[in-house]
């Protein structure tokens, strides 16, 4: 008997259930001790069943949270990679100024302030693509709102977009008569022009000039003046004009080579343009005047007496010069007049300070289209000047 629990109980602890072990339970039949065994066997199987149908279902769940992570993270890279862009040419307009040295990070910075663009980004990036960002002219462009980056880049490259008032100042005009045409042109009060005008000062006019008038430095040439901008910014745009010819040409260094000095070159320079209506008689007239101011002879020049009656407010035509009491009439005072009495343009600029060699001391009208014969005597200039005016050739 003793033997028989003996040997029911030998073998390790870990082959007998916690609960059917003999030493925490009491001790039962050999056949109730292989039932309980059965028992437990079924139990790790079906423990082992459900793991291995809720393993699948874990594994599931797990590639599903993995999935919206990574679409998360997709979303998330996207959103810092993707450029934010309109589409399409957008809608309605406004005004964008490009400032001159302005690069497509200051553009784009206007467009989006403008609500141009939805980003800087979308305008740089179409400009880097369009390979035309340096075509972009400075100025005030009409351009789409809400506009896609591309859109925005090909309105400010399409020259009609630009809104310009186009101003051409010609050649011989008095500043009286530049000023005039600026007001009309661009909109602004003549008085605001004339006003700026008289800031000689601050003009920015070369040195050696000494001014005190603007007369003889409103450039002639054609000038695209922006919606928006001042009757000082004009004015400093056509005397910015005259400094850079006055450099390109060389001509105050061409004035103290011939003995005078720039302003009395520039003088010169207005006279001529205000008498020769072809460049060939330019550098003849330029000597006449220098060959009568070295006699000390009255220029006796219609140019200046015009301008003399004008400033007078006296119609030229109907006036005798020689009752006009001004330094300007060319009748009655020797040497030059002491300012210049219009805007040379480059031609005259230069026939100043390169006249032609020659004694003459006279010219008239040659022909009706207003070619100018030369001479050194007064008797051969009074038969032509008889011709001219039998002719009606426009001689007083």
């Amino acid at each position: 008997m003793n033997e028989e629990r003996t040997r029911e109980v030998e073998g390790p602890f870990s082959d007998h259930p916690d609960d059917d072990h003999p030493l925490f339970g009491s001790v039962e039949p050999t056949a109730q001790v292989a039932g309980s065994r059965q028992r437990s066997q079924r139990r790790q199987k079906s423990r082992r069943k459900r793991r291995h149908r809720i393993a699948p279902l874990i594994a599931f769940v797990v590639i599903l949270v993995l999935i919206g992570s990574s679409y998360a993270l997709v979303r998330s890279i996207r959103a810092d990679f993707v450029t934010p862009d309109y589409q399409g040419a957008g809608q309605g307009s406004t005004r964008v100024k490009v400032a001159p040295g302005d690069g497509a990070d200051d553009i784009a910075a206007t467009m989006l302030k403008a609500g141009v663009v939805k980003s800087t980004r979308a305008f740089v990036n179409a400009a880097k693509k369009s390979g035309r960002s340096s075509d972009i002219q400075p100025g005030v462009y009409k351009v789409p709102l809400r506009a896609s980056g591309a859109a925005a880049v090909t309105a400010v490259l399409n020259p009609a977009n630009k809104l310009v008032s186009q101003v051409t100042i010609r050649e011989g005009l008095s500043e009286t008569q530049v000023l005039s045409q600026l007001a009309s042109k661009t909109g602004l009060p003549l008085a605001q022009l004339s006003a700026a005008a008289k800031q000689v000062a601050n003009l920015g006019l070369p040195a050696a000039y000494k001014p005190t008038t603007a007369e003889g430095f409103l450039y002639p040439s054609t000038y695209d003046i922006d919606p928006g901008t001042s009757a000082e910014a004009v004015i400093q745009t056509l005397t910015t004009q005259f400094g850079a010819e006055d450099a390109r040409l060389g001509f105050q260094a061409a004035a103290k080579a011939i003995g005078l000095t720039p302003y009395q070159a520039l003088i010169i320079a207005s006279i001529v343009e205000g008498e020769a209506k072809f460049d060939a008689d330019r550098a003849k007239v330029t000597r006449v005047i220098l060959n009568r101011i070295a006699k000390h002879r009255p220029l006796q020049i219609d140019a200046t007496s015009v301008y003399a009656a004008r400033i007078a407010g006296i119609d030229p035509a109907k006036v005798n010069f020689a009752t006009i009491n001004s330094p300007y009439n060319g009748y009655t005072h020797v040497g030059l007049p002491p300012t210049p009495i219009n805007s040379p343009g480059a031609t005259s600029l230069q026939a100043a300070v390169h006249p032609a060699a020659g004694s003459w001391l006279f010219y008239v009208n040659g022909d009706a289209a207003g070619h100018l014969s030369f001479f050194t005597d007064e008797a051969s200039f009074v038969v032509a000047a008889n011709v001219c005016r039998a002719k009606g050739w426009g001689c007083a």
